[in-house]
């Protein structure tokens, strides 16, 4: 029996294959306790292929399994994250496990990356449905020949999305107060103004944009609290975001556009499940008054439901149900965006 042990430990190829047993078997069943040694367990087996592969040892079979381990790593990511928040956080277990460079280390920078795209990606999808379903005639007046404030208004707009991907709040604060001189009373770039403030640490002047923005939207509270949400969103504070949306809840239970934003906010808390319930509800609400808007949630419960199915069920909370929208399309080949 020590013969079997010792041989099995010292060789470099049966260290590899149990550690991609171990990698395995641990990875459905993650805490907060395991990811960092699960982390530095992928560290080893990538030393150990690059051994393995200069002394000409064949592990073609175990190469697979360790591209497939990857793939599912890379599904999990947002899972993974959040795990290691609870750890101490990405920046941390990185200081203490160097140089920490690999793939699996920078899992909290890829869902950032992504989260942007899927943000850029929605705007453009519902500004290309608002185009779609406006009047010809309407259409061309406005997006053909635009006034100069509406120029100044798309391109403040565009200018502060921008430097929100970038986190440059000084900047964005800059462009958005410059157009706020020429278009003083419009309520979308009081809100990003405020959310800029709030970026700075500025609560007076973040206080000050928020009641003129309130001012701006005739009371309209509900209203207010939506685009708050979202906006803050848009800049990364999904803490603000969960406040703003829970507000607007309470005000407005039936209001499909508050479900949208929960929705988002559990996608990038990585909770699908929830994610899915309040996308679900969005497009329900939506149908028929608001189609745009019930199009786009729908698509969103779509690609989460694919992306639900190929994650293990263990690793998921139990938020209720995922029963199909009325409506929902989902193909069988469908795929979540990136």
């Amino acid at each position: 029996m020590a013969h079997t042990v010792e041989s099995r430990i010292t060789t470099p190829a049966s260290e590899l294959r149990e550690r991609l047993d171990k990698a395995e078997r641990q990875l459905p069943s993650l805490d907060t306790a395991t990811v960092a040694g699960f982390l530095s367990n992928l560290d080893r087996m990538d030393v150990l292929f690059d051994q393995l592969a200069a002394d000409n040892v064949d592990v073609r079979s175990e190469a697979g399994r360790w591209d497939d381990l990857q793939r599912q790593i890379a599904r999990n990511a947002g899972r993974i994250v959040k795990l290691a928040n609870g750890a101490g956080g990405y920046a941390a277990l990185r200081t203490q496990n160097p140089p920490a460079t690999a793939p699996w280390w920078q899992l909290d920078a890829m869902i950032a990356a992504r989260r942007r795209r899927q943000t850029r990606s929605l705007l453009i999808t519902l500004a290309v449905v608002a185009v779609l379903l406006f009047g010809a005639g309407w259409a061309y007046q406005t997006w053909l020949a635009p006034d100069a404030e509406t120029l100044l208004l798309v391109d403040s707009l565009s200018s502060a999305e921008q430097r929100a991907a970038e986190q440059d709040w000084s900047g964005g604060m800059a462009a958005v107060e410059n157009a706020l001189q020429t278009l003083p009373d419009n309520a979308e770039l009081l809100i990003w103004a405020a959310v800029f403030a709030e970026r700075l640490g500025d609560e007076p002047r973040a206080q000050a944009y928020a009641e003129q923005a309130q001012a701006q939207l005739a009371g309209d509270e509900a209203s207010y609290q939506i685009q708050l949400g979202s906006t803050r969103f848009r800049v990364g504070d999904i803490d603000g975001a969960v406040s703003a949306a829970e507000a607007a809840l309470r005000l407005a239970p039936e209001e499909p556009q508050v479900y949208f934003l929960l929705g988002n906010v559990a996608e990038a808390r990585g909770d699908i499940r929830g994610a899915i319930d309040a996308f679900a509800r969005a497009g329900d609400l939506a149908d028929p008054d608001n189609p745009q808007l019930s199009v786009v949630s729908k698509m969103r419960y779509g690609m989460l439901l694919q992306q639900l199915q190929t994650m293990p069920e263990s690793a998921l909370p139990d938020t209720g149900s995922t029963e199909l929208p009325a409506g929902a399309d989902v193909p069988a080949d469908a795929t979540p965006t990136p």
